[in-house]
């Protein structure tokens, strides 16, 4: 029993042991995000990274804006050039004073001439980069990422936290870093959102104008080649069709224009099949939602069930136009970004070996796509 007793008491005693291993909070620097562009000398990559400066994080303190140069900011950016992704992070480490951690980074960006000839080797690196957290956000700059990296994060503390919340809201896509390494080992194509850029003026310091990133469409990606870009309505309905987007809004005309609506969707899915036929697999995409509408003008004054049967019609009508216009131009690039092959090897593996070396060229010349949409009207207003 005393040996029962001396053992349970050195076990317990083990638990009051430090971490070996452990490294200080206050030893670190966490990067938040990552924006990559092509260097000034060919061959080279040209890094940044912004991090939060926990010295001035306190309640209360403004984020800052315009190039960082102002004592209250509360975020840094460092910047250097090397031939790869890893030997430029080596050379921001060696001149912090803290260790780089990417453990909480929120969003990677890259600049478009960066994203069209270098992607391969970023797709690389974030495989074997075991701290980069797989849920980590990816965007494409229109121009040059640092351009990115000045935004103003007026309603945040961080830009990081900008580009997250962008990600997060799914306004448009919210594509990560898992999903664009699972299409690029699957040979499918992905998209991922094409930030737009601004500047407005700054009433307080006039010297300091405030710079602003939205979204303005999509990049089309097939592997670790880009493909092109398409504009906003098109990446809206290829991520409903994806599943991604929150409360769709739609306008539809009748009567020559002078009847319309316009309509909010709070349940939106998108769902994508497969049937082989005797000439070959026809896919199948849906787009289904329920909707409320918070705009209404009929010319005619029509009956509610013959009100609803035209606003549904016309939203249904709609929406497939859009998505099919959006198929269209991923077809052009190349880019399946629907990842339609992926359907057809799960449901036809047989089927898919004969045409998986040439589907990128099947794909763009042969594939069959029939879209069709099934919404409801759940909320009408007013009586109509």
């Amino acid at each position: 029993m005393n040996l029962l007793k001396l053992g349970i008491a050195l076990m317990l005693m083990l638990n009051l042991t430090g971490c070996w291993s452990k490294v200080e909070l206050d030893e670190l620097s966490f990067v938040y995000a990552v924006y990559l562009d092509t260097g000034k000398k060919p061959g080279t990559v040209e890094l940044s990274i912004s991090s939060p400066l926990t010295n001035r994080l306190m309640n209360g303190q403004q984020s800052g804006g315009g190039d960082g140069s102002g004592s209250n900011k509360t975020y840094a950016k460092v910047t250097k050039t090397a031939e790869t992704v890893t030997d430029a992070l080596m050379l921001i480490q060696k001149d912090l004073t803290r260790n780089i951690s990417l453990a909480k980074i929120k969003a990677v960006v890259v600049g478009k001439e960066y994203a069209s000839s270098r992607m391969a080797e970023l797709l690389e690196w974030m495989k074997r980069e075991p701290s980069l957290p797989l849920g980590t956000y990816v965007f494409a700059a229109p121009g040059r990422a640092q351009m990115i990296s000045k935004l103003t994060p007026t309603f945040e503390t961080l830009p990081g936290e900008v580009l997250m919340k962008f990600g997060q809201n799914n306004y448009v896509l919210g594509t990560t870093i898992k999903q664009c390494l699972i299409a690029e080992a699957s040979g499918m194509g992905y998209a991922i959102n094409y930030l737009s850029f601004g500047n407005n003026p700054n009433d307080t310091v006039p010297a300091m104008p405030e710079y602003w990133v939205g979204m303005q469409g999509a990049m089309l990606f097939q592997k670790d080649k880009m493909r092109g870009t398409v504009g906003l309505q098109d990446a809206r309905s290829l991520a409903w069709a994806l599943g991604h987007p929150q409360d769709p809004v739609m306008t539809v005309t009748w009567d020559e224009g002078k009847s319309r609506v316009s309509a909010v969707f709070f349940t939106s899915k998108g769902s994508r099949t497969v049937r082989m036929t005797e000439k070959g697999p026809v896919f199948y995409v849906t787009l289904k939602g329920r909707a409320s509408l918070v705009y209404k003008k009929d010319m005619e004054s029509r009956s509610k069930t013959v009100f609803s049967r035209i606003v549904t019609e016309a939203l249904e009508k709609k929406a497939v136009q859009d998505l099919n216009e959006a198929i269209k131009k991923t077809k052009t690039a190349g880019a399946d970004v629907l990842e339609l092959g992926l359907l057809m090897e799960w449901n036809y593996p047989k089927e898919w070996r004969k045409i998986r070396d040439r589907w990128e060229d099947y794909y763009k010349n042969h594939a069959e796509i029939r879209v069709k949409a099934n919404f409801q009207i759940a909320d009408y207003g007013t009586e109509v």
